[in-house]
């Protein structure tokens, strides 16, 4: 008899695609994971466990065999093998039927809760992964000109004497030639070149804005500009530079800045460079231009905007993603002792030669 049950259950369950459990004892029931339908057969009706199983009285010639629910099948006693498969065809249909449309309304109601949810996570996430993408190609270009310019410097620096200097005296005449008509004067003094621009004037929107003179020093040794001088208003002395000499957002020329700067191409960089202090970009200032006239007066409505993240409500200066990198000479999400461009100090060039030379022993 069990054995023409469970195959009859397996029928159901494979025709409706639920799961349905044949309990023969009634400590089954308390392993039963309760997920689907139970049919529970041999079944004591003065039982504690049966008497708390809600449902609708099976009767069948006047006499009660059993009760049924959405979940459960319960008939008492032994009941022929012909009743028995009779009441389970005239139910199971309708309970697994039932079973599927509360599964299938259960994943409706889930799937509308989570899409809300899910909606705004996603939106969050696919803008920041755009801004890590950007982010990505950003640094991979500039470290493909990275490696472009330390090429070039390095085929420089690796000329004979002779012809290193030649460059430097090209270099040098090359650069003269600029005073006085972009530079007041430019001077050598240690391993730095010194340019001191005329006070400058920056228009803009029918405003004129005089600035204090600059002086701009390219650091040979290491290919850092610094610009200091301007008048100074907030702790800048530029639109585009703080009182710090090394903190400048050079925007779209960095790159170009520090390969010339690398090259060591002092005509080219210092007209770029007196261009840039001549210049000034309204959608990415450090500080708004219109902060060095005496009498202007700000917008309460005007608020602050960040370019790093492209959101309104703090400055670049303040952002709490980015910080600036004076070895990049930009802001960017790492900060100084994390940037790919820190020049190595003495000791972790020597632990690396150490390291290079114990794997080469061990190659050996």
């Amino acid at each position: 008899m069990i054995e023409q049950l469970e195959l009859l259950v397996q029928f159901y369950s494979t025709k409706w695609h639920t799961p349905i459990s044949l309990l023969t004892k009634e400590m089954d029931i308390h392993e039963w994971h309760e997920v689907g339908i139970a049919v529970h057969i041999f079944a004591d009706k003065n039982s504690a466990t049966c008497k708390a199983i809600e449902g609708h009285s099976i009767v069948m010639a006047d006499v009660l065999v059993g009760k049924v629910n959405n979940k459960w099948l319960v008939l008492y006693g032994a009941p022929r093998v012909d009743i028995t498969s009779e009441i389970l065809d005239q139910h199971l249909p309708r309970m697994c039927r039932a079973f599927r449309n509360g599964q299938r309304q259960a994943l409706i109601e889930t799937t509308l809760s989570v899409a809300v949810e899910r909606k705004q996570e996603l939106a969050r996430s696919l803008r920041d992964d755009r801004y890590e993408l950007e982010r990505l190609c950003m640094q991979v270009m500039t470290l493909s000109r990275k490696i472009e310019s330390d090429n070039e410097i390095l085929k420089l620096f690796s000329r004979a004497p002779e012809l290193i200097k030649a460059k430097a005296t090209q270099t040098f005449v090359e650069m003269m030639k600029l005073v006085p008509s972009c530079y007041e004067s430019i001077k050598v003094e240690d391993n730095s070149v010194i340019a001191t621009t005329y006070p400058i004037v920056l228009e803009h929107d029918g405003g004129r804005y005089d600035f204090d003179p600059y002086t701009v020093e390219v650091r040979l040794d290491t290919g850092k500009v610094l610009i200091s001088g301007g008048t100074e208003m907030n702790c800048y002395v530029h639109p585009h530079v703080t009182d710090d000499p090394n903190n400048i957002c050079f925007g779209n020329i960095s790159h170009l800045v520090s390969r010339l700067a690398g090259e060591l191409d002092m005509h080219g960089l210092l007209q770029l460079v007196h261009q840039f202090l001549h210049s000034y970009n309204s959608s990415d200032p450090f500080q708004k231009i219109e902060k060095w006239d005496p009498n202007w007066v700000e917008d309460e409505d005007d608020e602050p905007y960040c370019s790093w993240c492209d959101d309104y409500g703090h400055d670049i200066s303040d952002c709490e993603s980015c910080w600036w990198c004076p070895h990049c000479n930009q802001y960017d999400d790492h900060d100084e002792d994390d940037c790919p461009n820190r020049p190595k100090e003495d000791n972790e060039e020597e632990d690396a030669d150490a390291e290079l030379a114990e794997d080469t022993a061990a190659a050996g």
